[in-house]
């Protein structure tokens, strides 16, 4: 009875020994580790590897482009009071925007962009001088681009994915800037309308000023439009809480950028610019062929490139026989017999 004790217990020490020396010699890719990008805490649920798939295209948005989607953009921040009355605002309305923050503001407003963060609002880079970039070295440029990204990572533990060019202007650098290019289609033009520019404004004509803004954005808003705005303004704090409110009664869902375009279906891309998410079979491209100028105005202006930020060669009536020598998404390139240039597609018809 004693051997058979002993080798009993000789069987069990082995056994044990076994299991500790597997456990010391397991593949450590086979331990799940929290990534931590995005500074978040990440639960770690064990998986047998049949459990285990990954499959990209399962990733879904929790919007769609049939959501009446709008994206709140705020330029030049951030500030410690001026954006934060802003987040009260978003947040007292369920609702989130995307900051496009300065290299030399974020330092200081590093708790401000936490809390945005945390909020679920989205952080872009709108360089780290706000420089013109079209007027900017390669290198200048690139430090412009670069700084923002690292010090906004240090932050928040991930790197911004958009860009906004200071001042709108891009033409040229798009490629060099290397991000996404995001632009707007409702300018609210609050920089206009700032404290500081009516040292003489009564508090009725700036109450006015606000509603009449405001009254005006609400109206103009469609599905998938971009709005600029900028939170170093009491001005726009004040305004942002009657367009968010003016908004949410008309339905709208006051989403980042990044949820916006992915709920259309659009993949931003590097050195493309964007001013408002459509859905991608909707953007059709003219056919060459005779047209004719069909708008509820008098004229429709015609550019040097397609963009309404390019410089206007001239104003063409409506009515006038034009043909379309080219055209690439939303413009066409028309000729006329008092010149040519860039216009429109939505102010021409077949003939």
């Amino acid at each position: 009875m004693k051997r058979r004790f002993k080798f009993t217990g000789i069987i069990a020490v082995f056994v044990a020994l076994m299991t500790v020396f597997s456990a010391c010699n397991k593949n450590p890719s086979e331990t799940p580790e929290p990534s931590g990008q995005g500074g978040y805490d990440i639960e770690i649920t064990s998986q047998t590897p049949s459990d285990t798939k990954t499959d990209s295209s399962s990733t879904t948005s929790k919007y769609s482009s049939e959501d009446k989607l709008i994206a709140l953009t705020f330029d030049d921040g951030p500030h410690s009071s001026t954006t934060g009355r802003i987040l009260d605002i978003l947040e007292e309305n369920n609702s989130v925007a995307t900051f496009f923050v300065v290299g030399y503001n974020i330092e200081r407003g590093s708790e401000i962009i936490r809390r945005a963060t945390g909020m679920g609002c989205e952080i872009g880079n709108h360089s780290d001088g706000h420089k013109n970039l079209t007027k900017c070295t390669d290198d200048v440029l690139r430090e412009q681009v670069d700084e923002p990204n690292k010090k906004i990572e240090k932050i928040t533990g991930s790197s911004p994915t958009l860009f906004r060019v200071p001042g709108g202007a891009y033409k040229g650098v798009e490629s060099d800037i290397g991000m996404p290019i995001i632009q707007w289609s409702i300018d609210t033009e609050d920089w206009k309308f700032k404290d500081a520019a009516h040292p003489d404004r009564t508090a009725e004509e700036r109450e006015a000023d606000l509603k009449s803004i405001s009254d005006r954005v609400v109206a103009e808003a469609k599905n998938g439009d971009i709005i600029l705005m900028h939170d170093i303004y009491n001005f726009t704090a004040d305004l942002t809480d009657l367009i968010v409110k003016g908004l949410v009664e008309q339905g709208f869902k006051l989403v980042t950028v990044s949820e916006m375009f992915d709920a259309f279906g659009v993949e931003l891309k590097d050195g493309t610019v964007y001013r408002k998410a459509e859905n991608p079979k909707e953007i059709t491209t003219l056919a060459s062929g005779h047209y004719t100028v069909r708008s509820k105005y008098d004229t429709v202006n015609v550019r040097v490139e397609p963009s309404t930020e390019s410089e206007i060669v001239t104003e063409i009536p409506n009515g006038t026989a034009v043909t379309v020598e080219s055209a690439v998404e939303k413009w066409a390139f028309i000729s006329f017999e008092a010149g040519s240039g860039w216009i429109s597609s939505a102010f021409l018809a077949k003939q």
